[in-house]
């Protein structure tokens, strides 16, 4: 069954992709497109909303009626950071928060071309020292996100160490956009397998959000030290592109000494756990993103109490 529908899903992207998607539409006609496009995904079942007000952004609290704990995701959202929304990525948030057994914030954080890099990095950080300032400390915070928002993920923790601060207890990151450059050399002979994501497209938003800085360290996380930043959980399909940067990444985090948990799914395509309820491999991804956080909330509960 997860097989038949993949291919479903791979089939459906090819002909959007060849009889709708253009490059040269305009950011508002992205951001609706996107936002259309999601509406037909599934609603996690057992999963309360409510609007927030975070500085300047619009943000959106996600409690399952699971929660058994006082910690929080801040969720940043993918869409080649020129699209995406709390509409677009609401769902697939609150089914992540729902496996975490935890509450979940997302927000709006400012989109290029209107605000170009480093505005992304700024909100960010921004959202994760209002929590701080909320009271939840470093240790009851995770960071996670998708594409764009995975990129961001791991350019917050960087951040965050520039700034000295104290590092989350831990992050992941969904098929992570980490070299904004399409530097990868496979990526040309890999095209055929992806469905979804063209170099072309890569290179258009990448410029469009970070101009002359695609190899910048926070705009392309791939190209930065990332010693000292909290634990990481990747996972990336294997029918996407992007699968050949984030294997680069993996190897530079290895090399680095990373506390890094790195997973491939096979013939998945770029961010399929947005097909939770749908796609057994993505609900597969979401308990593993539930047992990886909960694990860290262990882990580290145990070393106080040693300690």
């Amino acid at each position: 069954m997860g097989r038949f529908r993949n291919k479903i899903i791979k089939l459906f992207f090819k002909l959007t992709k060849l009889l709708i998607y253009r490059h040269d539409y305009t950011p508002d006609k992205y951001r609706k497109g996107m936002d259309f496009f999601t509406w037909f995904l599934r609603k996690p079942r057992g999963v309360k909303y409510e609007m927030e007000m975070v500085g300047h952004m619009d943000a959106l609290w996600i409690r399952p009626s699971n929660i058994d704990n006082d910690s929080v995701i801040l969720y940043l959202h993918g869409g080649g950071y020129g699209m995406g929304s709390i509409k677009s990525h609401k769902k697939m948030a609150g089914r992540i928060a729902r496996a975490c057994k935890t509450q979940c914030l997302i927000i709006e954080y400012r989109l290029a071309p209107e605000h170009p890099f480093p505005a992304a990095v700024e909100d960010a950080f921004y959202a994760y020292e209002w929590l701080r300032e909320k009271g939840f400390r470093p240790e009851k915070i995770v960071i996670g996100g998708d594409s764009a928002g995975g990129g961001l993920t791991l350019a917050t923790l960087l951040k965050i160490k520039e700034k000295g601060l104290p590092q989350p207890l831990a992050a992941f990151c969904l098929s992570p956009w980490v070299d904004l450059s399409a530097s990868s050399p496979e990526m040309d002979s890999y095209q055929d397998k992806d469905p979804f994501i063209d170099k072309e497209s890569i290179k258009i938003w990448g410029h469009r959000y970070a101009g002359e800085n695609v190899k910048h360290p926070l705009a392309s996380p791939l190209y930065a030290d990332l010693r000292g930043i909290a634990p990481v959980l990747v996972q990336v399909g294997t029918s996407e592109i992007l699968l050949f940067e984030n294997r680069a990444l993996y190897k530079k985090a290895m090399e680095q000494g990373l506390d890094f948990q790195y997973e491939e799914y096979p013939e998945m395509i770029h961010v399929f756990q947005v097909f939770g309820g749908f796609l057994p491999q993505a609900d597969q991804a979401i308990a593993q993103i539930g047992n990886f956080v909960m694990g860290r909330a262990k882990a580290y509960r145990a070393s106080t109490t040693i300690a």
